[in-house]
């Protein structure tokens, strides 16, 4: 009786499932009181004094990301598996996001998804990593565009930002990669996670070649996907009453996330904001305080909203056991 009693009881509230659970609702909180009170910009007051038409516009570019998601997922997986199982997958890694730093979250979800669906550990390993490697291809072809189109250059203080920006994500990589070198089991984590993101990548788009309209595809949703979330901050900066360019928007958020996320906290948090804002006054010439409310907006849509729906569908997908 004891013992039944024991296998019931610190099991059931130890599963991995409750521990992720509680750990996005902690980290949910924590993000929540960090833009609250430690941010120089009231996240309530900016709600309400934001243009609603413009807000609505960003939510709804935001919604299309998701969608965008499933297509740049679903591109590299010649397999059959459900869209609407997918798109519930990419709306759950909103979740999963903030208790995995650096996007392995998304990479394991949908990993997971795909083993459940069936599909061998190899090709299910390799899909994944195809669509990562792909994707950051082009968010870097788009980066490398828009700069060009901006011809963007930082200049004045906007220029300090950055330079503290850029120093801390060095200092961060660099201590990183001492501890790498240094911490033989470290090492061997982070080898055997990074493992699956190219571990039969380039085979598997050598096999994609033969379904041109899945690759198609998948190009086309790792495109969107970024189109989309600027087009979110794009209409957060309208909402807030400023009129910047599209394409220097799309610099600020395309060289922002790939700098903020080098920060190794949930979601890029603190870093995202912190190099997006300081890009974003530079290239469209806003002032600071501007800037930051901007894309403090845009995280508080973008980031902290879809937190529960995406709790939702990662619980919709462990009923249906699809994860």
């Amino acid at each position: 009786m004891t013992r039944g009693i024991t296998q019931t009881g610190p099991a059931r509230w130890l599963r991995p499932r409750t521990l992720i659970t509680t750990a996005g609702a902690l980290a949910f909180a924590a993000l929540l009181y960090i833009q609250g009170t430690h941010s120089p910009v009231d996240p309530v007051g900016l709600v309400l004094s934001a243009d609603p038409a413009w807000s609505v516009l960003a939510l709804l570019a935001t919604a299309a990301s998701y969608p965008a998601a499933t297509m740049g997922f679903l591109g590299f997986v010649p397999e059959r598996i459900g869209v609407a199982r997918a798109l519930l997958a990419q709306l759950a890694g909103s979740f999963v996001k903030l208790v995995a730093p650096g996007g392995f979250g998304s990479v394991a979800l949908n990993t997971r998804l795909l083993l459940r669906a069936g599909i061998a550990p190899g090709p299910a390993a390799s899909s994944v990593g195809a669509s990562q490697l792909v994707g950051f291809s082009l968010h870097l072809l788009q980066l490398s565009f828009f700069l060009w189109l901006t011809g963007f250059q930082p200049t004045g203080h906007h220029s300090g930002y950055l330079g503290t920006i850029t120093l801390g994500c060095t200092a961060a990589v660099a201590l990183l990669s001492v501890a790498l070198l240094l911490i033989p089991r470290l090492r061997r984590w982070a080898l055997a996670k990074l493992r699956p993101l190219t571990e039969g990548s380039l085979t598997r788009l050598r096999q994609l070649l033969h379904h041109p309209r899945h690759l198609a595809l998948g190009m086309l949703g790792q495109v969107l996907i970024s189109m989309t979330l600027v087009a979110a901050l794009y209409c957060c900066v309208r909402a807030t009453g400023e009129h910047p360019r599209f394409a220097a928007v799309a610099v600020a958020l395309l060289l922002g996330n790939t700098i903020g996320n080098v920060v190794p906290t949930p979601g890029g948090l603190g870093g995202v904001e912190a190099a997006t804002a300081a890009l974003l006054a530079s290239t469209a010439r806003l002032g600071y305080p501007s800037a930051l409310a901007a894309v403090v907006l845009y995280r508080l849509i973008t980031l902290v909203l879809p937190v529960l729906p995406g709790w939702a569908a990662f619980t919709v997908l462990q009923r249906r056991k699809a994860l």
